[in-house]
């Protein structure tokens, strides 16, 4: 019997699992435990062949309520491990970190496992499943209800049936006289009782926010200009109200020094070195805090040209980026960018970097850009990615 099983698919609390795929045996093994006690569980198994496996991993990140890690030296070193686990982090899900090795954490990851709940080294399934379970950090909330087990054929034939029989007991009670609808009752001779006047209520009543209330949030902006780029990318006026939720529809935005535009074809830069937008010289931008890009978890294509010094971890999650720029920006390390496992194009041109060797961690990319101003660079001979030298103007 195959030790995989069906992870959960629906609406209701789930938990997500993350680990490296050479140790899934001893993963799948304890999970397995917890799913066939009716808990909740989604893992990468789930992923039909021929779909997109970032969007895929992204999706089900942002609709599980909690996350169970399975620590080791190949999960740390796992790219797609470190941004599963850094989306967590920036969307604020609870962390159980499950250790499969004696293995210490590597710096890069203490912001991100700091504050988890832990799960000594144990060697059986068994006795991880039960040490999980005895945390506390998987309640009741994440278990299958009676209903949930009831096929939904089996479901619809329930609900027919209690249709058949209450429309029978209707039309019964029509044809014996037991109840007619549409009689005239006969005026009442007592006097009529004039009602009490209801009492007023004196608290407003308490409005709850369900899961996922505070995409309809207002969306606040880092920027001025961010604003502007959004509400031209939405087609949204000056006074409409920008929620969270919309930001899901934005997949490119185009900055260039203090201006905003919607392409790359409308930038360039003279023989002066000199940043142009549709021919229009700009001055340097202001754009170097990145958080509110994490917001923007669909976006495809970003550009931050002539920026200043840039905190590029600000980007980590964004699991959909294939197109990124940073030419002219105060750029001296591409660290941060080892967790952008769809980035396929990488523009660097007259930035401070030299060192390209991180880069390698990227499974996607393809190219790089860069300018003569940058040489010498450095890169891994095994890397798989381009290095293109752009051409003097």
């Amino acid at each position: 019997m195959s030790i995989f099983f069906k992870p959960y698919e629906g609406n209701r609390p789930f938990l997500f699992v993350s680990y490296a795929h050479r140790q899934s045996e001893a993963v799948i093994n304890t999970i397995r435990i917890l799913h066939d006690q009716g808990y909740r569980l989604w893992y990468d198994e789930g992923i039909p062949a021929g779909s997109d496996w970032p969007a895929c991993i992204a999706n089900h990140m942002r609709d599980c309520e909690k996350v169970l890690f399975f620590l080791s030296a190949r999960a740390m070193e796992s790219p797609n491990c470190y941004s599963e686990m850094c989306t967590a982090a920036r969307l604020h899900k609870k962390i159980l970190v499950i250790r499969l090795e004696k293995v210490p954490v590597e710096e890069r990851w203490h912001p991100i496992l700091d504050n988890a709940q832990d799960v000594p080294l144990l060697d059986s399934p068994e006795a991880r499943a039960n040490a999980i379970l005895g945390t506390g950090f998987i309640t009741k909330r994440y278990r299958t209800s009676i209903m949930e087990k009831i096929p939904w054929r089996v479901l619809g034939m329930i609900t027919s049936l209690v249709f058949f029989l209450g429309a029978a007991g209707v039309l019964g009670a029509l044809a014996s006289g037991a109840w007619t609808p549409f009689a005239q009752e006969e005026p009442a001779l007592e006097a009529a009782v004039t009602p009490e006047p209801t009492a007023e209520p004196t608290e407003a009543p308490t409005v709850s926010f369900v899961d996922g209330a505070d995409s309809f949030f207002p969306v606040e902006f880092t920027y001025t200009l961010q604003e502007r780029a959004v509400r031209r990318a939405l087609g949204l006026s000056s006074s409409d109200t920008v929620l969270r939720s919309q930001l899901n529809d934005i997949t490119e935005l185009f900055f260039c020094g203090n201006m905003a535009t919607t392409g790359m074809e409308a930038i360039r830069r003279d023989a002066e070195g000199n940043w142009l937008v549709n021919e229009a010289p700009v001055v340097k931008g202001q754009i170097s805090d990145l958080s509110f890009f994490q917001s923007t978890v669909y976006l495809e294509k970003l550009a931050l040209i002539d920026q200043p010094s840039l905190n590029l971890s600000g980007l980590n999650g964004l699991l959909m980026l294939k197109e990124l720029s940073l030419a002219g920006s105060e750029v001296k390390t591409v660290y941060d960018l080892d967790n952008l496992p769809r980035l396929e194009i990488l523009h660097l041109e007259y930035t401070k970097v030299q060192d390209l060797r991180v880069l390698s961690m990227l499974p996607s990319l393809k190219t790089v850009t860069v300018s003569r101003d940058m040489l010498p660079l450095t890169w891994k001979e095994d890397a798989k990615f381009e290095v293109i030298l752009l051409q003097d103007e």
